[in-house]
């Protein structure tokens, strides 16, 4: 997979004609050399732009990564400042294959934002009006027909993998993201290895993303299906607990509490332990039982229920049964006040334990600041525990009481242990708290439901003893109606919770199935070739860290992780323990160490590398024509290393002596790069 620059030409178009500049590329190594200020990173920058990768510049919000003389205004020769019309940037690119194609991107005078028009020839035979118009930066440009990423990605030879976001979703992996592995731009990103990498897209791990794709990990395959298990698992718990919720509901209707399962899946799971208790008599009985008992009773109540005739003796049964209901009012009402007590205690214990445990959080943070200001042994030499002051020399205790050796005072571990205990038995207080609240809401509501049905029953009997035949056949035939009113409810919520368990069942099986899925994906995500390409990457990063002069420490010290692909020492970051200069080294060696890895086993390197102005941080001239050199023997066999400088020209051919190398430098002398255009400019050598 390779991508080679064959040409670039920029113009800028004002009345007093054309401006801009043209540059011929070639394979190998190839120096872009001009003064300071004088139009070198607006050229290297004008790449990017064309290639859609403007947003891994580092550049922020900033939307043009160019200046004033290609936006707003330049001068001609004469001093005398021209306004730009419009201006627009023209890349021939090639690939592996030998197809060549231009890119052309408005840079002003377009009311046409993120297009980029693709033609099938070289810029000297651009037919105007034969193009191909695609778009970039909008939804699809990675995916579909006309997306531009998507045009790139073919013609490059990519496969752009899903990557999984901080949404949840799986996304492709935009070409911004791993941009920064082969193209470093001037202003920061010298800062650290793709420092540049955009964030605002949102991908996961983005250096690492980028990373596994330009390596070709096979580790990438492993991260979108634990990242896809992730997906499943969670979906399946939200089910499991929406479930979990409608069977609490379920279970409300009859007054009565879930049991045999949990808010979230457990190791092992019967769905016929899934029931629904009804509390009775100060005992929890099973839904099913005691639907087997109301239509007992209702069957029993049908055969023995005869309207009798009324008597002499109604008055005294009527009386009686005002008795018998007053009764049952009272005891209700005394339970209803029992509960309502209960529940107001099982609040307040609730709210005092809460606050146990804030407190007990905050002690546990201050132990773990505690313990990490010792661990940095800030007191070593203090002498504040030889129970001596360190002014005076006097003893003194700082105890109010002598401790024998027996009282001894916890270490900061062991307090830190102790409070994490008592977090977890309070929280333990807490569930259970909480878990008998429930209880007594359910019961309370059971109390509440049979209160309002006596109370009715006896106002009717009092409201009817003027008609007492009549009231007693209307409370046999309400008790009926009732009796067969409980028995239907009984069995319409048996039968939602017949399907409530088959539900779980199908939720559990699948559940268990994701996480055997995700337990038996390998622990060590790095297939052997990918090691191989790790442990090239490593040797060749350490060669040319030596090569370049690397003095911070001994570059057999430096290894490549395996977590992040990024160069540790001991499992560290380097970035710490090195001098500016040699961070930029380590850049150098390890952009082009990924180049060298491509050379010798297939990866996704497109065998393109764009430095721009490498020499940063004063590294020494020793340093930078290694480098030189070093560039050119890697891209000797086919691919292409791009340095923009402003090195001297001497200093530069004396360095590539012997080297297969291409110049374009324009002297200081000559003016800045952006001229007009029908002016020969700069050499090539």
């Amino acid at each position: 997979m390779t991508l080679a620059i064959t040409r670039l030409k920029i113009v800028a178009k004002t009345k007093d004609g054309d401006y801009g500049v043209d540059i011929p590329f070639s394979q190998g190594l190839f120096v872009l050399r001009l003064e300071n200020s004088h139009g070198k990173s607006t050229c290297i920058n004008a790449i990017a732009y064309a290639l859609g990768m403007e947003k891994a510049l580092g550049l922020g919000g900033t939307k043009l990564p160019f200046p004033p003389s290609l936006t707003k205004a330049l001068e001609g020769e004469d001093g005398t400042e021209h306004l730009v019309i419009k201006s627009s940037v023209m890349l021939e690119i090639s690939n592996k294959d030998g197809e060549v194609c231009t890119l052309r991107r408005q840079i002003i005078g377009s009311d046409e934002d993120d297009i980029i028009y693709q033609y099938d020839s070289k810029i000297d035979d651009l037919q105007m009006h034969n193009h191909k118009k695609l778009f970039l930066h909008r939804e699809g440009d990675t995916t579909r027909p006309l997306g531009f990423f998507k045009w790139l990605d073919s013609f490059i030879g990519w496969n752009l993998p899903l990557v999984p976001n901080f949404d949840g979703r799986e996304v492709p992996l935009y070409p911004s993201v791993f941009f920064p592995t082969w193209f470093v731009e001037q202003k920061k990103g010298w800062s650290s290895i793709q420092h540049t990498t955009p964030t605002f897209l949102k991908v996961k791990e983005a250096k690492k993303r980028a990373l596994e794709f330009i390596l070709n990990l096979d580790v990438n395959e492993t991260v979108k299906k634990r990242a896809k298990l992730k997906v499943d698992i969670d979906a399946a718990l939200q089910s499991w607990k929406m479930t979990y919720k409608k069977s609490e509901l379920l279970a409300a209707r009859v007054f009565g509490q879930i049991r045999g399962v949990t808010e979230v899946p457990e190791a092992k799971f019967d769905q016929y332990k899934v029931d629904i208790a009804i509390k009775k008599d100060d005992r929890w009985i099973s839904i099913q039982v005691l639907a087997e008992e109301v239509e007992k009773h209702l069957f029993e109540f049908q055969k023995s229920s005869q309207i009798e005739s009324v008597n002499t003796q109604i008055d005294n049964e009527l009386q009686q049964k005002i008795d018998e209901i007053e009764s049952e009012i009272k005891v209700h009402d005394s339970k209803y006040i029992e509960l309502d007590s209960e529940i107001s205690f099982l609040n307040q214990q609730v709210f005092s334990a809460e606050i146990r445990v804030s407190n007990l959080l905050n002690d546990k943070r201050k132990y773990e600041d505690l313990r990490k200001v010792g661990e940095l042994n800030i007191y070593q030499n203090a002498k504040l525990e030889t129970e001596q002051c360190p002014t005076c020399g006097q003893d003194y205790t700082d105890n109010l009481i002598d401790m024998d050796s027996s009282s001894a005072i916890m270490s900061v571990d062991e307090s830190l242990e102790f409070i994490k205990q008592q977090i977890k038995a309070f929280k333990g207080v807490i569930e259970s708290y909480k878990f008998q609240k429930k209880k007594r809401i359910v019961e309370l509501s059971t109390v509440k439901s049979s209160l309002s049905e006596l109370r009715i029953s006896l106002r009717k009997i009092k409201d009817s003893l003027i008609n007492p035949g009549t009231t007693l056949k209307e409370e046999e035939l309400r008790k009926k109606i009732k009796l067969e009113n409980k028995v239907e409810l009984y069995k319409e919520t048996i039968g939602s919770l017949v399907d409530i368990r088959l539900e779980l069942d199908a939720i559990f099986r699948k559940h268990s199935s994701l996480v055997k899925q995700r337990r038996n994906l390998p622990e060590s995500v790095l297939s052997p070739l990918d090691m191989k390409k790790i442990k090239k990457l490593e040797v060749s990063l350490r060669e040319l860290l030596v090569d370049y002069g690397f003095s911070s420490f001994s570059p057999d010290k430096l290894e490549i992780s395996r977590e992040t692909y990024l160069p540790t020492r001991e499992g560290f970051d380097i970035g710490f323990d090195t001098s500016a200069s040699d961070g930029i080294r380590l850049i150098w060696s390890y952009l082009l160490s990924l180049f060298v890895v491509s050379n010798e086993i297939e990866t996704n390197h497109p065998k393109l590398v764009v430095f721009d102005e490498p020499r940063q941080q004063e590294a020494n001239k020793f340093s930078f024509t290694t480098l030189l050199k070093s560039a050119a023997n890697i891209c000797a066999e086919g691919g292409q290393v791009i340095l923009a400088t402003s090195e001297e020209t001497d200093v530069i051919k004396d360095s590539l002596k012997g080297v297969a190398y291409n110049m374009f430098s324009a002297e200081r002398d000559e003016g800045k790069i952006i001229r007009k255009l029908n002016r020969s400019k700069g050499q090539r050598s």
